[in-house]
């Protein structure tokens, strides 16, 4: 009796520690997943971030153009030519 007792405990504890050795691995598998996906997601902020950057000054590029134009047409009294006004310089041969 007590040598079956013994192989019960025996066999308990086994599981025990199989069972928590596994859940110990799994753990650190998903861990290490979620690292590698939170170093991908990382890297891909940093190139939106990056892009986001060069859009952010083409707009200011643009923008300034268009107020440029805005302060020339309307505060200046600048205007665009005519075609009666307009000259075509072409290259001559030399």
């Amino acid at each position: 009796m007590k040598c079956k007792r013994n192989y019960l405990s025996l066999v308990l504890l086994f599981t025990i520690s199989f069972t928590s050795c596994l859940a110990l691995v799994l753990q650190t598998y998903e861990y290490r997943n979620s690292f590698s996906e939170l170093d991908k997601l990382k890297i891909e902020k940093e190139e939106l971030y990056f892009k986001s950057s060069i859009l952010i000054e083409e707009v200011e590029y643009y923008k300034n153009h268009i107020s440029l134009r805005e302060v020339a047409l309307n505060s200046l009294g600048m205007r665009l030519p005519s075609n009666k006004e307009r000259v075509v310089v072409t290259k001559g041969e030399s």
